[in-house]
């Protein structure tokens, strides 16, 4: 009994082994691992160009011309937020000028330059991953020159004088400080390296400039005037980002 016992059992497990080595075994993959999310916490530094209009209330007039500069600023992303502070230098070449002149070049010229511009702004947008929609809004101060031409004569026939033409000038300098607003657009082409095109509006509030007049050179202090300008400017710009976020992770299974 004990034999069949034991004989019945072994045919039996041996079965169930048998059929165990044809069914299909059921696994779990391993998880694929997705390259990181990019992000864009970090601080940069940077380099822009481009150009714009102006226009001021000594000329009146609407001038143009261009600009070449630096940034430098961090960010800080949470989620698809990115919040940040920027400054930024640069050169200007913007000039309005307005001119009333007859035939033989007497009358007068009035001209505007902005030398160059300074501001710091706070920076807020959503990222697309790679792509950051953002705008800002701060402070900036900017260099402006005025000058004031006039060219005429002295008519002296009457007493058989020859006639005798004069130029005189009147400048002044100072700098101004006003509201700065813009948006923008960056995408990152690699981790680090970025590229954005900005449009900034520049409101400057009125100064008094205070002007010195110069002629057969000797010059005097000569008044003052009440000076403000806007500007409208584009710009395109590279910037290189350290990139000190912790990208998260994405797993497919």
């Amino acid at each position: 009994m004990k034999h069949l016992l034991a004989t019945a059992s072994f045919l039996v497990l041996g079965s169930a082994a048998v059929l165990a080595a044809y069914l299909p075994v059921k696994y779990k993959p391993a998880p694929i691992m997705a390259a990181p999310v990019f992000s864009w916490t970090g601080c940069y530094v940077g380099v822009h160009g481009g150009g714009g209009v102006m226009r001021d209330n000594w000329t009146d007039e609407n001038g143009s011309g261009g600009l070449a500069g630096g940034q430098i600023g961090c960010n800080y992303q949470d989620g698809n937020w990115v919040f940040g502070v920027e400054g930024e230098g640069w050169w200007s070449g913007h000039k309005a000028r307005y001119s009333d002149l007859n035939s033989e070049g007497f009358g007068y010229t009035q001209t505007t330059r902005n030398k160059h511009d300074f501001s710091i702004a706070a920076r807020a947008g959503i990222a697309f991953d790679r792509t950051l929609v953002y705008g800002k809004a701060g402070w900036v101060w900017g260099k402006f020159d005025l000058l004031y031409t006039e060219t005429g004569r002295f008519d002296l026939v009457a007493v058989q004088v020859p006639v005798d033409s004069f130029i005189q000038t009147s400048s002044a300098s100072a700098t101004l400080n006003g509201l700065l607003l813009g948006f923008g657009i960056e995408h990152a082409l690699t981790n680090n390296w970025t590229v954005k095109a900005e449009y900034n509006y520049l409101r400057f509030g009125a100064k008094e400039f205070a002007f010195t007049t110069c002629e057969n050179g000797y010059c005097a202090p000569d008044g003052s005037a009440s000076f403000h300008a806007d500007k409208h400017m584009f710009k395109l710009g590279v910037n290189y980002l350290f990139n000190m976020g912790k990208a998260p992770v994405v797993a497919k299974y």
